[in-house]
């Protein structure tokens, strides 16, 4: 066996992000591991200073840094796939172009514990949400109390924030061929992982998951979030229909619930007004209290 073969691979999906493509990279080469790891950047055409900054970077770590640079875009599914495919490790972790990890020991943390736990398939951890917009910050998983999930459970709801998950490559060594029309792969990913085993939540935030104007969480506000949060769960559902039946029902009671809470969210302006002044107020109270700075 090679060495220098990765235990983990980092994936980072890019596109555009100048702004903040340095401090994602420099946040993930900065791990303290005992285990040698590989950062794999599909560079999805970008017509900014991106494709300079991937490229000074793997000068820098010519053997730990690969970079895809696609001669045309091909879209967030696509670019998706043609990252994944180049993985060598062991295990999978992910950073977007446009987050960054706040600890050091992240990736050693992670591994340490699929390392010593078989049955779990997939640990994330809880992050520092950052509001571009404002400056203001939250951390995820507020009403998270079980360590221990299934893929009954995510089935409800998608509670992993992309920037924290690390899984074994082996509960995914292939994607299906839908995986080509996904909009967003994170929840279809995390979820065919879950066939293989159980998932872990740490309750450490170890990361930062940025949400920015440009970005397609931040941007895909009201009738567009609520249709792609349908459609990527009508795809789950069309791939399990044939093995995993309370899967489904979860899936489609959660495609309910994602109709219901837009209704009750957009149908009075007022109360929108209302909930989002209250949102941001708790929002700014926060983030007196949450650093984004490394905490090791």
């Amino acid at each position: 066996m090679d060495a220098d073969a990765p235990r983990v691979s980092v994936l980072m999906l890019t596109y555009n992000q100048e702004a903040y493509l340095d401090e994602a990279i420099a946040s993930v080469m900065a791990q303290k591991t005992t285990f040698p790891f590989e950062l794999v950047i599909g560079n999805d055409a970008s017509t900014d200073g991106t494709t300079a900054i991937c490229n000074r970077w793997a000068a820098k770590f010519p053997r730990r840094i690969v970079v895809l640079h696609h001669a045309h875009n091909v879209g967030l599914a696509h670019n998706f796939l043609l990252t994944y495919a180049r993985l060598r490790g062991e295990y999978v972790a992910i950073c977007e172009g446009d987050d960054f990890w706040l600890s050091r020991h992240k990736l050693q943390r992670q591994v340490a514990f699929l390392e010593t736990h078989p049955r779990f398939v997939l640990c994330f951890h809880r992050v520092v949400n950052y509001y571009e917009a404002d400056g203001s910050k939250s951390l995820s998983n507020g009403g998270q109390r079980r360590r221990e999930l299934t893929l009954l459970d995510l089935a409800r709801a998608n509670v992993i924030t992309n920037v924290s998950a690390l899984f074994r490559r082996s509960a995914v060594p292939v994607l299906p061929a839908w995986f080509a029309a996904v909009e967003t792969y994170d929840y279809p990913l995390y979820m065919l992982a879950a066939t293989r085993g159980d998932l872990y939540y740490m309750s450490r935030p170890m990361a930062v998951y940025r949400q920015r104007a440009g970005a397609i969480w931040s941007r895909a506000q009201g009738e567009r979030k609520r249709a792609l949060s349908l459609r990527v769960r009508r795809q789950l559902i069309a791939h399990f229909a044939p093995t995993h039946p309370q899967v489904c029902e979860l899936l489609e009671a959660a495609c309910q619930a994602i109709e219901r809470n837009y209704d009750s969210a957009y149908a009075g302006g007022a109360v929108r007004t209302r909930t989002k002044q209250f949102i941001k107020r708790l929002r700014g109270w926060l983030s007196r209290s949450i650093p984004l700075r490394r905490i090791g």
